[in-house]
């Protein structure tokens, strides 16, 4: 049996924290043993020997995070620029300890480094790295202390970026990505181009640093932080205003989909468009100054092949523009957010998924592909050739989300729980009572305080 989690961004919550509030997004322990119980009795009930428990990507939230302003550095580096030592590795390590300290997830991880406990069939965790936590790659070190948290073995070896699931004569059963592959802004080569998307790539890849991640800080970060430094925390606690942009600020990378994130910033409710924009002005001119003096910037807006000329040209105007120099009007950061943010996240990877070389050749007996990444969840059926059915499965998140009406003008708080669950040919029975591999899909939202599994 093979069980997929993937996108359940762990992350540290201090560096956010207003006096006594703390905007802390990780998911209650409770969510997580329950889910464990639950892979238990499905195995047990059905005499599965075996189940292969895959996290797949962006489980450690490494990129976003305030502690990156605490110094010069910025998660937007290749992994071969992280020096074992250096004062890089040293606060990236910093950020991941500051997450393995806060409370749920502590007791998360115990729960995932005694999986063993707690499944009475063997278990085997595996992990593939995402885009949020894909320095965990750079060096022995980070490697370690990241398998150490997780209970997994192997030491300093470097984490892999695919998984497959075998069938029972070694052939290809299910590939599972994280998903970032199939979205250029988020990984560092274009492979919309591709006819055929090869099942490997080089480990340079991997490791290069993509323009998302650049906006991922300096935008999904960046923007909460200078606003509580211009405007100091004692008036955002005393002034309703400011506290419900920083609220709002907070729930930015939760925001489905990520177009909507301006309409949401600017729908705060009881605050007009035009005091929103009064109160955040300087927030949006800091953030653009500090990305025009950033030269990577400038090297992966001309080498992101999803970028058209036009787009290229107006993100490097804008930030060239001498009209930094006192402020920003709103139509300028629209316009840039509106070119960057609709090339963060896709709506469906189906289409690429459908290209994967082990989809493509039938004879490697691979029937689903299963990654997640864009926190929408997804079945699609990607080709019925003489009845045998091929599935791409995406696992969407563990995380809250923030969805919008079609014309952006309405957002929502909802919780979310994706489960997916793939069975070899006779693990569960059949209602034909013909052996054959299958899979439970189980999505949902949530809207109040409580996640029922």
């Amino acid at each position: 049996m093979l069980v997929v989690l993937s996108d359940l961004h762990f992350s540290e919550a201090q560096s956010t924290r207003i006096g006594d509030l703390t905007f802390n997004k990780n998911l209650l322990p409770e969510i997580y043993r329950s889910y464990l119980n639950e892979i238990n009795q499905i195995a047990v009930s059905n005499q599965i020997p075996h189940v292969d428990f895959v996290l797949a990507g962006d489980i450690f939230e490494i990129n976003r995070s305030a502690l990156w302003f605490d110094g010069p550095h910025r998660p937007y580096v290749d992994n071969r620029e992280v020096e074992p030592g250096s004062a890089l590795e040293t606060k990236t390590l910093q950020i991941l300890d500051a997450i393995a300290e806060e409370d749920k997830v502590k007791e998360t991880l115990l729960l995932f480094r005694t999986i063993e406990e707690r499944i009475d069939v063997d278990v085997q965790v595996h992990y593939i790295l995402g885009n949020h936590d894909r320095l965990l790659n750079a060096t022995p070190a980070l490697r370690r202390k990241a398998r150490s948290l997780l209970g997994l073995g192997g030491g300093e070896v470097p984490f892999d970026h695919q998984y497959i699931y075998r069938d029972g004569n070694g052939k290809s059963f299910c590939l599972v990505r994280h998903g970032h592959e199939y979205d250029p802004m988020n990984f560092s080569l274009d492979t919309h181009a591709m006819e055929v998307i090869p099942t490997d790539f080089p480990k340079e890849v991997y490791g290069n640093a993509p323009l998302g991640d650049v906006v991922t800080i300096e935008f999904g970060a960046a923007l909460p932080f200078y606003f509580v430094k211009h405007y100091g925390v004692d008036r955002i606690l005393s002034n309703p205003i400011l506290m419900a942009l920083y609220q709002r600020l907070m729930a930015f990378d939760d925001v489905r989909p990520a177009s909507a994130l301006l309409s949401y910033l600017f729908s705060t409710p009881g605050v007009p468009k035009k005091q929103t924009w009064e109160f955040m002005q300087p927030c949006f001119t800091q953030t653009i100054n500090s990305l025009s003096k950033i030269e990577r910037v400038y090297k992966e807006i001309d080498e992101t092949a999803s970028i058209k000329k036009s787009q290229r040209l107006l993100l490097e105007g804008v930030l060239n523009a001498d009209i930094l120099k006192n402020g920003i009007p709103y139509w300028t950061v629209k316009q840039l957010m509106k070119q960057v943010s609709k090339k963060i996240k896709l709506n469906s990877q189906a289409k690429w998924a459908k290209r994967e070389a082990l989809i493509q050749n039938p004879e490697t007996g691979c029937k689903c592909v299963i990654g997640g990444h864009t926190h929408i969840p997804e079945v699609s059926l990607l080709s019925a050739r003489q009845g045998d059915e091929h599935y791409y499965i995406n696992t969407g998140t563990w995380r809250n989300v923030v969805p919008a009406t079609k014309d952006f003008k309405n957002f929502g708080k909802l919780n979310a729980t994706t489960k997916v669950l793939v069975f070899h040919a006779g693990e569960v029975p059949a209602q034909d009572g013909v052996p054959h591999w299958s899979f439970q899909y189980l999505s949902g939202f949530g809207l109040g305080n409580h996640r029922h599994l």
